[in-house]
């Protein structure tokens, strides 16, 4: 599925940064941010990734290896950004265990590329993105609150992510902050991880029996970038087909428990 309802040139002027930005939900967001007109600065930790978006991108997209872990690093790189209109936190990433076999430092490690390096991103963004009168696009889960049988340590981690985005929120009145909950995308990543047995019954188990697509997900964040939901600010938007409306299936189907 395709969507596209902005209008051409909806985003002229305008100067988003997206991390993440070498495959899946990354880079659909650029792509599309691009076709709108907007200039898309994009980061991820592998040039060669970043170099592919960029020539499916053309001109309006430049790119940096960076890992946002990397806080001295990054927090540099966006402060030498200067003004900013959009910051698009998608960087993340998980792998599924039961959660008796997440080592202290597998919990870690996931919590601090999903939850402290996304803050510190946002943190180091705050100037050019007030200067603007910014928004923020942070990219979660689909109702971590709720618990996710097989990733303990993302849930955990997005879950803190939607606290952060209302947060902010509150304290921060002149950057919209959103935080976009996406259901079963089937990127390359996801592919990895599951089987497609699995993954089939997992999207047949939401209300409308469907996944998100990336291209869906990519309209959505460049609508919250064009100030159409200027309204609104601190919410979590479930863009999941329902799923968030029913418990959440296990990733790890060797433990239940």
């Amino acid at each position: 599925m395709t969507p596209r309802v902005l209008p051409d040139g909806v985003l002229r002027g305008k100067t988003a940064l997206v991390s993440g930005a070498g495959s899946g939900i990354g880079r659909a967001v650029s792509l599309r941010l691009v076709e709108l007109g907007a200039s898309v600065v994009g980061v991820g930790r592998r040039a060669e990734r970043l170099a592919e978006t960029a020539s499916l991108a053309g001109e309006g997209f430049r790119y940096q290896a960076l890992d946002i872990r990397d806080r001295a690093a990054a927090g540099a790189f966006v402060a030498g950004l200067g003004g900013l209109d959009l910051l698009v936190n998608n960087a993340g990433g998980q792998f599924i265990a039961p959660a008796s076999a997440i080592s202290p430092r597998g919990f870690a490690a996931v919590a601090d590329l999903n939850l402290t390096a996304t803050a510190s991103m946002i943190q180091a963004a705050r100037e050019g993105l007030a200067e603007r009168g910014g928004r923020v696009v942070n990219l979660s889960l689909s109702a971590p609150e709720r618990g996710i049988p097989g990733l303990a340590h993302s849930a955990a981690a997005r879950a803190g992510i939607a606290a952060l985005t209302r947060t902010l929120a509150r304290q921060w009145p002149g950057i919209r902050l959103f935080c976009l909950a996406p259901g079963t995308v089937l990127t390359e990543g996801v592919g990895e991880e599951l089987p497609p047995e699995q993954l089939a019954r997992i999207v047949a188990k939401t209300p409308l029996g469907r996944d998100t697509s990336t291209a869906e997900v990519a309209e959505w964040v460049a609508a919250l970038g064009t100030g159409i939901a200027d309204a609104v600010s601190g919410s979590l938007i479930e863009l999941d087909g329902g799923s968030g409306l029913v418990a959440a299936a296990s990733l790890n189907e060797s433990e239940q428990a």
